[in-house]
């Protein structure tokens, strides 16, 4: 009898850690991916997205394009970027342009080499004289 029930209970034990598997491994896929974290002091525009000022994950997905949320929020927004080369490299950063007191997110860098911008006509270069670049600082995780 005593064997039976540890039989049953070893069958049961092995089928729940053979269900857990494929989690544990998607969630340590997930912890080894890259995730640039970046507090933002203003309020800034992605694409036709308005993101208040505040703390925001971004992470790369598949074929250059990022995932943009916030930490303490239901702000979300997927956008597709292209490579760009380093302008001033000074590690991971979000590079902002700003004119007439409107932000824009421009650039994205994982570190000092490593840069995507947003692909159209002058997306990459600030687009008019009267535009001026704001760098803020991130912090890049599993960013080789």
């Amino acid at each position: 009898m005593k064997s039976s029930a540890f039989a049953s209970f070893s069958l049961a034990l092995a089928l729940l850690l053979l269900g857990l598997a494929p989690g544990v491994g998607a969630q340590t896929k997930a912890q080894n991916s890259p995730k640039i974290t970046a507090d933002v002091p203003f309020d800034f525009l992605v694409g036709q997205t308005i993101f208040p000022a505040g703390n925001y994950t971004l992470k790369p997905m598949q074929n250059r394009v990022f995932s943009l949320q916030a930490a303490h929020g239901k702000e979300l927004v997927k956008f597709a970027t292209e490579p760009i080369r380093a302008w001033a490299p000074s590690g991971s950063r979000l590079v902002f342009g700003e004119e007439d007191g409107h932000y824009r997110l421009r650039e994205v860098w994982m570190n000092s080499a490593t840069g995507v911008g947003f692909p159209g006509p002058g997306a990459n270069q600030l687009t008019s004289a009267g535009e001026s670049r704001v760098d803020v600082p991130a912090t890049c995780t599993n960013c080789d």
